[in-house]
């Protein structure tokens, strides 16, 4: 594939013999956030607005062969940190195969070392971790980011940072633009003056001495690998964030492209497309997670990618669910000894907003239904999603054992000791906290 934006990539291949190519870029991040039940419940739709951030959405050849052998996973106890060169693994039964898959060669590298400025994520959590947040395009993760930052109130490094002509500035530091996300009342949000969402602002970051300024509390960026080098070896990132099933990320994925007109990839003739003209057309995602994570953008996909992508979210993840977003949220926030620093009533209420009603929604704000497992519509969508789907049980599983993460922390966390900078008189944590600025005219 081809870079062809500092956001967003293209790439193609084919599937079954018709080529495939992307039709998706630039910003998409308008999502719901509410929970489903269960991995194949009916998703509900909730939220307010819409929000701009990643593309990276190309679409991916998938092979439908149908010989071989199945795919499961085994693992360990997560009660124990792994011992060095433990791997997740991928055990195949002989004599057939799922469609849509294709034999590793099982020679592969696992030892993740493009991904090695990244804490493990059975290393204990320490203060000066870098929190950085792996957004997925319609999995939730706008719910999680707005909470840390309009809700929380805490430096972030996204794409708002360059804004109000920030995209010039030389030296790194903490600025209030003009621009930031709505809600967050009449204070301006800060953020880092770098873009973490592109990889030309990946660039640009890392120049400017981003990972060792320790300005920001929390990093988003849907590039993993290339955010690799934003961090030094004393200066680690640690990954967290929030996944989704995939054949009802694909779903609402497509509800989404057929109304976002903001798009540069916007086609009017998507209107009148069903789920199935989707799923056939050359705009279908493949495998995204599975393709993202081994970071293998373009052709074929093999159990040895599978097997790369389990091995990244097993030792580099911490992981959460969109079907569970309030545990999720809790999670986060007690793994990473979040609390409230500005006015805590206030951000609780924020808080509670954002969880039930979610950031954002598909544009349409209609409910739609979710094909019936079985249907042309859902086979079309899981035969594209094989690894994916595979790879999202796994997760599941791994949410669970993670909780012992947290175990030792209050649920209630962001709570305990939290303090007042707007609330007369002022209170302050012992570390500091600059208390967000109000608009200025």
């Amino acid at each position: 594939g081809t870079m062809n934006s500092p956001v967003g990539q293209t790439s193609s291949g084919t599937m079954n013999g018709a080529t495939t190519s992307s039709g998706m870029n630039g910003d998409i991040a308008a999502e719901n956030t509410a929970a489903s039940s269960g991995a194949y419940g009916v998703t509900t739709e909730g939220g307010a607005t819409t929000d701009g951030t990643y593309g990276n959405n190309a679409a991916f050849n998938s092979h439908g062969d149908a010989s071989g052998g199945a795919v499961s996973t085994t693992e360990g106890s997560y009660g124990e940190i792994p011992p060095e060169g433990a791997t997740a693994t991928v055990e195949m039964a002989p004599g057939w195969r799922l469609p849509g898959t294709l034999p590793g060669t099982g020679n592969i590298d696992l030892s993740l070392s493009d991904l090695n400025n990244f804490k493990d994520a059975w290393d204990p959590y320490e203060p000066s971790d870098n929190a950085v947040f792996w957004h997925i395009p319609k999995a939730g993760g706008s719910t999680v980011k707005d909470i840390i930052g309009t809700c929380h109130r805490f430096v972030m490094a996204t794409e708002f940072g360059v804004t109000d002509g920030h995209d010039q500035d030389t030296e790194i530091a903490v600025v209030y633009p003009r621009s930031g996300p709505e809600g967050s009342g009449s204070d301006r949000s800060p953020f880092v003056n770098v873009d973490t969402t592109t990889v030309a602002g990946i660039d640009r970051a890392q120049r400017m001495g981003f990972a060792d300024s320790g300005l920001a509390q929390a990093i988003v960026t849907p590039f993993i690998y290339e955010a690799n080098n934003l961090f030094t070896s004393t200066a680690k990132g640690r990954i967290f964030t929030v996944f989704r099933h995939p054949i009802d990320r694909a779903i609402s994925l497509f509800y989404y492209i057929q109304v976002a007109d903001w798009e540069p990839t916007y086609s009017p003739e998507l209107v009148n497309w069903s789920l199935e003209d989707y799923a056939k057309s050359p705009l279908i995602e493949n495998n995204w997670m599975t393709r993202q994570l081994s970071n293998t953008l373009e052709g074929d996909l093999n159990d040895d990618h599978l097997k790369i992508a389990m091995e990244v979210i097993r030792r580099k993840f911490l992981v959460g669910l969109m079907t569970e977003i309030e545990r999720t949220m809790e999670r986060f926030e007690r793994y990473f000894r979040w609390t409230y620093h500005v006015n805590p009533p206030n951000q609780e209420a924020c808080r509670v907003r954002l969880l039930q009603g979610g950031s954002n929604t598909n544009a349409s704000g209609n409910k739609k239904d979710k094909p019936q497992e079985g249907s042309e519509a859902y086979e079309l969508l899981r035969l594209q999603n094989m690894y994916d789907l595979q790879l999202y049980e796994y997760i599941e599983s791994l949410f669970e054992e993670q909780d012992e993460f947290v175990q030792d922390i209050p649920a209630d966390f962001r709570n305990i000791d939290a303090t007042c900078c707007k609330c007369f008189p002022p209170t302050f944590p012992p570390e500091g906290f600059t208390c967000p600025l109000a608009i200025l005219n």
